[in-house]
């Protein structure tokens, strides 16, 4: 399998799990469908999910943090984040937006980072996240959790690693010019 070949396999994993994080975006934990909050911002939605996503590496090795750049081309960063309809059928100005981005998991240690999953899912078990992990395409394994304040989190482990996925309730699209800059890297406090 060449280098490219891998590049796309890996990115296109982590794009199926941003599309099934997203396309959800409207549901509570309970399975009830969230209006939009209208007192949301784009910098603020980004700010809780980088927020959720630094709280959850705390429980990882030490030297474990999470990076844009991609595993393959260090080149290459996955995307700042961005915003989409909540509502599919609605594109107006005027419809609701969620906020999702998504990061590598990586070690500086020769940590297992395949082995990251369970102390995730440990944490958000004790933080009473409900969580639910299936089969995703190709040999990956995704964790959903859906946060009683309708934040999402979605982890994909594969054979070679990890990636963690972050998105906000919905609010009111932002103006154009508002684009959402997420860091490149996310230390462990």
């Amino acid at each position: 399998m060449t280098n490219a070949t891998r590049r796309r396999k890996s990115l296109g994993m982590s794009s199926i799990a941003v599309a099934i994080l997203l396309s959800a975006c409207t549901t509570t934990e309970n399975g009830k469908v969230m209006e939009a909050n209208l007192n949301l911002t784009l910098m603020q939605a980004q700010a809780k999910v980088i927020e959720y996503m630094t709280d959850t590496i705390t429980v990882l090795p030490p030297g474990a943090y999470l990076t844009r750049y991609s595993e393959l081309n260090q080149k290459v960063t996955l995307d700042p984040g961005g915003t989409v309809p909540c509502n599919d059928s609605n594109l107006s100005k005027d419809t609701s937006v969620d906020y999702g981005v998504t990061y590598f998991l990586t070690s500086t240690e020769t940590a297992d980072i395949p082995g990251f999953g369970d102390p995730i899912r440990n944490l958000w078990t004790e933080r009473g996240w409900k969580f639910r992990t299936y089969d995703s395409a190709g040999d990956s394994t995704s964790t959903e959790t859906i946060l009683p304040d309708g934040y999402r989190m979605v982890l994909e482990e594969y054979a070679r690693g990890a990636s963690l996925t972050g998105s906000s309730p919905c609010f009111p699209r932002p103006d154009a010019s508002d684009r959402p800059n997420a860091p490149v890297q996310i230390d462990q406090p």
